[in-house]
């Protein structure tokens, strides 16, 4: 079933036709990581068929090479059946030819996140999309754009250099999204500031959802009781690991691989690997669920997680991996200050 699904997206005339797949995806894929590569192709060809309106439309072919590129979840291939948009473009731009090759890029990037839209990819509330002209542009505006926001590391402006660093090419030339990629990484990497800044707020603001007795941080009123495991949990454990990663110039935006590669070069121990590791595995497989769940009782998905309903060994998993989770979230904010302190 999976297969034909998969087949039939680059049978769709329209995105209308891709939400009708897109809406039996989330019900048949039982896989997440299949699940993301699902996401990945029905992208693609919202792209291919915005690139086909705007030279049936009279804007003609591309004018430069260009890249799609996927941020958040998507580009570490940790997406859920609930998910937004968070996408970027870069592209070329030929000399003498700067205005027209913006308002092409202008105009694909308003009817490629139009057509995510209406293929069942609800807009990014936090506007992280290619219409935003903060998340276009060609490789030297995107070396511009991340040196401004090095240049006045508020935290909002520190918030934005992390998102720009979790991202990967979707579709189109990957090789101008490698540049950008390498260029963001390799600006991150010593901007000790932005870097103790984000391990700062996430030991103040972000903190996993257990304290420092091992008592659960639940939500109120209706939700009392219960886990936010998004915010609660992933978040600040993917977080915790993309800051190490940065600081190691690893450009995989993937938290398993950055993981992986933590461990290889020494800068982890095999046992904090293996906690890092496992805490992500116990997350994701809890979010899955909770999704799933949702979607079988016919509520939209969400991340409340009430322990009370979970089996005996899930709730062990779940105290594991916030454990591990507070643990490096301290380690992480404790090794940053450090680095930052030292200049």
């Amino acid at each position: 079933m999976d297969r034909q699904l998969f087949d039939r997206i680059d049978e769709a005339g329209t995105p209308v036709d891709l939400r009708r797949l897109h809406a039996a995806a989330v019900r048949t894929i039982t896989d997440p990581r299949m699940l993301s590569t699902f996401h990945d192709r029905l992208f693609c060809r919202v792209v291919a068929l915005a690139e086909k309106a705007l030279e049936r439309d009279g804007w003609g072919p591309a004018p430069a090479r260009y890249c799609w590129l996927e941020l958040g979840s998507g580009a570490r291939r940790e997406q859920m059946i609930s998910t937004d948009q968070d996408n970027a473009l870069v592209y070329d731009s030929p000399e003498g030819a700067e205005h027209a090759v913006e308002g092409y890029f202008a105009e694909m990037a308003r009817r490629v996140v139009g057509g995510l839209d209406d293929a069942g990819y609800p807009l990014c509330r936090g506007y992280v999309m290619a219409v935003n002209p903060r998340w276009r542009g060609t490789p030297e505006q995107w070396a511009r754009r991340i040196q401004g926001y090095l240049d006045y590391p508020d935290w909002s402006n520190v918030r934005l250099l992390l998102i720009a660093a979790d991202q990967r090419p979707a579709c189109g030339d990957a090789g101008l999204g490698h540049r950008v990629r390498k260029g963001v990484v390799s600006a991150l990497r010593d901007a000790r500031y932005a870097l103790w800044s984000a391990a700062d707020h996430g030991w103040r603001v972000g903190r996993a959802a257990l304290t420092a007795l091992g008592r659960l941080r639940t939500g109120a009123e209706e939700r009392q009781g219960m886990v936010d495991i998004k915010t609660g949990l992933y978040a600040p454990l993917v977080g915790s690991v993309r800051l190490w990663a940065l600081r190691a110039g690893i450009e995989e935006p993937g938290t398993r691989e950055r993981i992986e590669v933590l461990e290889k070069s020494g800068l982890w121990s095999a046992e904090e690997a293996r906690a890092a590791a496992e805490a992500l595995r116990i997350c994701l497989a809890l979010r899955w669920k909770r999704h799933r769940d949702c979607l079988l009782a016919d509520r939209p998905p969400d991340d409340w997680v009430d322990p009370a309903e979970l089996p005996r060994d899930m709730v062990d998993q779940l105290f594991r991996a916030l454990s591990a989770t507070r643990a490096l979230q301290k380690r992480t904010y404790q090794y940053f200050q450090h680095l930052y302190r030292r200049g």
